[in-house]
């Protein structure tokens, strides 16, 4: 085996000349990457005027706390708002980036944090800190260092004063509205890097300043407060005013007309007028003008419908009495608070000592003078036929036998605050009706009215209430009254503990009820719950009064006659209670007719 020939000493230098340039060309390329950081990091540094002088510091926790606008002495009057930029630390190869001062709190290595002011302000002072990423020989963190661009060191928080000289007042700065001459010095930083300020001697404290004034010079809103929003805040002239238009919430309103009529059938029973039937039809929104143009419009309830008027047909037979009628009525006469009215009727009714019938209409017209307060008037005629008369019959009695006509006009005066119809527990009720007759007889009339509700005491949800009730009814009527028009007291809704008409004069010769020409009724009444639904209550009263043939009020006539009774509310049979009274006369007039029950009770469906 040959060996193989020696290199040739000039191939040997051309390898190495070219290592030597691929070398230079590398190392080239660092220093001018490297010069290239190095310049710009020095003209930010020139730019920013940053002056950076690390210290060692013994544990890592202890790191600074981020310096707020007071650690930052200012020559100028404005500041302007502080903000953070990266910078590049001399390291070794360390990455830095800014962080928050929640960051900077954990003394994390690597991150770096300056506070930044305005370098276009000639002559001001920037105090700067920041966080080295160069751990110590002995793994230690170094410390923040506050320097200034003449390159004085200050002590770090914690171990620090004032500057030299102190802090520099500003001259001008923000309007101090309402506070007084600004001034005093700050305290050295607590543990928690908080400082107090203490202000001037001679000034109160920061706690009990005056608030700020709106007006020119900061002076105090009026001891009365502002009397509008304009006073408080007003309107800037540069700017203008800017009425915020109110925000708009658009609503679907589903309305569905709830039932207005009703087809009723009833039946009832009361110690005055024995055993009665009742029919009514009702219909509170009616419209006479809406006739039916097809059968449709019956079946669907739209013909005579529409207009808000009351329309009532009523049918009531009974044992004793009989009547039936209608009535219709417009709420709101040509859209005004007059109201109207028109009726018919048909009355058969038998007396102990006759029997009547009258058949006639009446036509009113009414005013709402306020909620509670009305006026009504009407005019209405009749024809009133008396028959079957007691035998004997009496002069006053023999007297109206047949037809009779009878034409009247009534003005009435309402004023009502009951808080129901039924059962009322609260307000009053006082009526004025002045009337006059004429026809085959022609007198007037003249009936006062009043009912009073107290409600004595109710358990908190408003139920269980104790009602006191005192009521009145006083009449006149002329001397050439006819017997059918006289007053009569007697019954349940008069005097309790008589006979229906069996507590008024009579005719001396023959026993005839003859009625009076005045009346002075009186009621007082105490009613209290027993069960807790209330359904189920007791009532005691005193009835006491009279009825006279003259104005003149006798003792001898005069009728008292205490009682208790019963109020039994059943739903199912309609929202008139049971009523149930027993009463015991302890002073009456001769020939009174006394009965102790009264009784009223009605089903309506």
């Amino acid at each position: 085996m040959q060996p193989a020939p020696p290199r040739r000493t000039t191939d040997l230098h051309d390898a190495t000349r070219g290592s030597m340039r691929v070398i230079m060309r590398r190392f080239a390329c660092v220093y001018l990457f490297f010069f290239g950081l190095c310049w710009s990091g020095q003209a930010a540094a020139q730019t920013d005027q940053w002056s950076v002088a690390p210290r060692r510091m013994a544990p890592a926790s202890a790191v600074a706390r981020e310096p707020d606008q007071s650690d930052t002495p200012q020559t100028s009057s404005q500041s302007a708002p502080a903000r953070r930029v990266p910078m590049r630390p001399r390291s070794r190869g360390n990455a830095v980036r800014p962080q928050s001062s929640t960051a900077l709190a954990t003394g994390s290595v690597g991150q770096v944090s300056m506070g930044r002011t305005d370098p276009a302000a000639a002559g001001r002072k920037r105090w700067t800190r920041f966080q080295s990423a160069d751990p110590g020989d002995d793994g230690r963190v170094v410390a923040a260092q506050y320097t200034d661009p003449a390159g004085r060191q200050v002590n770090p928080p914690g171990s620090y004063g004032q500057p030299p000289g102190g802090y520099a007042s500003p001259q001008q700065g923000y309007p101090q509205q309402g506070y007084p001459q600004q001034g005093g010095t700050y305290s050295q930083p607590d543990a928690n890097g908080g400082r107090v300020f203490n202000p001037p001697s001679g000034q109160p404290p920061i706690d009990q300043l005056p608030p700020p004034g709106n007006g020119p010079g900061g002076t105090a809103p009026p001891p009365g407060g502002y009397d509008n929003e304009g006073d408080l805040f007003p309107p800037n002239p540069l700017l203008g005013t800017v009425e915020e238009p109110l925000p708009t919430v658009p609503v679907d309103v589903v309305v569905k007309e709830a039932q207005t009529g009703r087809l009723m059938f009833g039946v009832g029973v009361n110690s005055n007028a024995g055993l009665l039937g009742n029919v009514v039809i009702d219909e509170q929104n009616f419209d006479w003008r809406r006739f039916p143009r097809s059968v449709e419009d019956i079946r669907n309830a739209t013909a005579f419908r529409g207009a808000g008027q009351q329309f009532r047909i009523e049918a009531m037979p009974g044992t004793q009495l009989s009547r039936y009628g209608f009535t219709f009525r417009e709420p709101y006469l040509w859209d005004t608070k007059i109201n109207f009215s028109i009726s018919a009727s048909y009355f058969n009714r038998y007396f102990l000592d006759w029997t009547e019938q009258r058949a006639g209409g009446r036509v009113g017209w009414g005013y709402q003078l306020t909620p509670d307060l009305s006026a009504n008037f009407s005019i209405g005629g009749e024809d009133v036929k008396i028959y079957n008369p007691f035998v004997p019959t009496p002069p006053q009695l023999a007297a109206v036998l047949g037809h009779n006509a009878l034409y009247s006009s009534i003005l009435s005066l309402i004023h009502d605050t009951r808080d129901s119809t039924f059962i009322a527990t609260q307000g009053h009720r006082v009526s004025i009706n002045l009337e006059q007759a004429w026809g085959s007889f022609s007198f007037p009339r003249a009936v006062l009215g009043f009912r009073q509700y107290f409600l004595v005491r109710e358990r908190p949800d408003g139920s269980g209430r104790h009602v006191l009730t005192l009521t009145n009814d006083t009449g006149f009527t002329g001397t050439n009254t006819p017997i059918f028009e006289n007053f009569f007291a007697g019954g349940y809704s008069t005097l309790r503990g008589f006979y229906f008409r069996g507590a008024q004069p009579l005719d001396p010769a023959t026993g005839v009820q003859i009625g009076g020409k005045f009346e002075f009724l009186n009621s007082v009444e105490y009613m209290l719950p027993i069960t807790a639904d209330d359904s189920l209550r007791m009532v005691t009263f005193c009835d006491f009064g009279t009825v006279q043939t003259s104005t003149e009020i006798k003792g001898q006539d005069f009728r008292v006659a205490p009682g208790i009774g019963l109020r039994i509310a059943i739903p199912a049979m309609g929202p008139a209670p049971i009523a149930l009274d027993f009463a015991v006369p302890v002073h009456h007039a001769p020939g009174d007719h006394i009965q102790n029950f009264s009784f009223f009770m009605g089903l309506s469906r």
